[in-house]
């Protein structure tokens, strides 16, 4: 293991890398808006946006009780469909995030099942951090593996101008390394990570279909967390929310690395209008409808989960 591994960035960090930090969530606001997406000041909190035009608050980890009328003003003045984040005073989907809080790690700390997984892997990989000209060069076929495994796309990862972007993004971000696992020079596995104060996020991972044999997604996180464990200014590792889709056996795996479920609610807002049309039964009807001929379709189902999250989201627990 490279003992550098989670060393971010490739430049020391500039007076405007400071002029970020003193936000919190700004460190990855930074690296979103750089690839494109819309950041929001808004509810004393950053926000960016995600595809289909709605707000997501920074950072993860924080829990939130917005005012009902400045986030609805927040909607209406930048023109998104909706926002969506994480509460403990408002009701609304049950969420979480997976955290591994700092403590001793080594493989006993990984579930039996695992272990032979990663001892593989160990044989097989060795773990360090990528290079732009290596994830220029064989990260985009990664990207393109992953995505047609789990049956989704996205441009960002999908199109290599995109995938250009945001690469040149990360390379002027400090906070942001890729740390992967390689064989010989083989790409099989990456993550792109954030260090966001004394938290690290693992924003992304992505892995080559043909290296899966020889579990290189979990020499990856077990090499990952393991470091983090060990870095001493860290108190916690964000593994990512619990997504709004079936994910397969993703909250197992996490867990099984040690990883802890922080429950919250996910509420969600729509526009005015938008929630209106949203809630006619006609509007219920048609999703039902597509969702009776296309059930494993991701996207419908992430719609019905937003519809239900929209029904049950309300400030100091009460649905609107």
């Amino acid at each position: 293991m490279a003992s550098n591994l989670l060393e971010t960035g490739t430049h020391a960090p500039t007076s405007d890398d400071a002029a970020h930090l003193r936000f919190p969530g700004s460190a990855l606001a930074r690296f979103l808006e750089l690839r494109g997406r819309r950041i929001v000041k808004a509810c004393g909190i950053l926000w960016y946006t995600v595809p289909g035009r709605f707000l997501m608050s920074l950072p993860y980890q924080s829990l939130l009780n917005p005012n009902p009328a400045e986030l609805e003003r927040m909607i209406r003045d930048h023109r998104v469909l909706g926002a969506r984040f994480p509460s403990s005073a408002w009701s609304g989907l049950e969420s979480g995030l997976y955290v591994f809080h700092r403590r001793p790690y080594s493989l006993e700390s990984v579930h039996i099942k695992h272990r032979p997984r990663v001892r593989r892997g160990l044989e097989h990989f060795d773990v360090r951090p990528a290079t732009r000209a290596q994830l220029l060069s064989q990260g985009w076929a990664l990207n393109r593996s992953t995505m047609a495994r789990q049956g989704r796309f996205d441009p960002e990862f999908g199109d290599r101008q995109r995938w250009e972007i945001l690469l040149e993004a990360a390379s002027v971000c400090s906070e942001i390394s890729f740390p992967a696992a390689f064989a010989g020079q083989r790409l099989a596995a990456y993550m792109i990570t954030c260090r966001e104060g004394n938290w690290l996020h693992i924003l992304h991972q992505m892995s080559r279909q043909e290296d899966l044999p020889n579990f290189p997604n979990h020499v990856l996180t077990y090499t990952v967390t393991k470091e983090a464990a060990e870095d001493e200014t860290l108190d916690a590792v964000c593994y990512g929310y619990v997504p709004l889709f079936d994910a397969g056996g993703l909250h197992e795996y996490k867990l099984r690395f040690g990883y802890e479920l922080v429950p919250h609610r996910s509420a969600i807002q729509l526009h005015p209008t938008l929630d209106r049309i949203l809630k006619s039964r006609p509007a219920q009807a048609a999703l039902r409808f597509a969702r009776s001929l296309r059930p494993q379709n991701q996207r419908l189902e992430t719609i019905e989960t937003v519809m239900r999250g929209v029904r049950l989201s309300g400030p100091d627990g009460n649905p609107c």
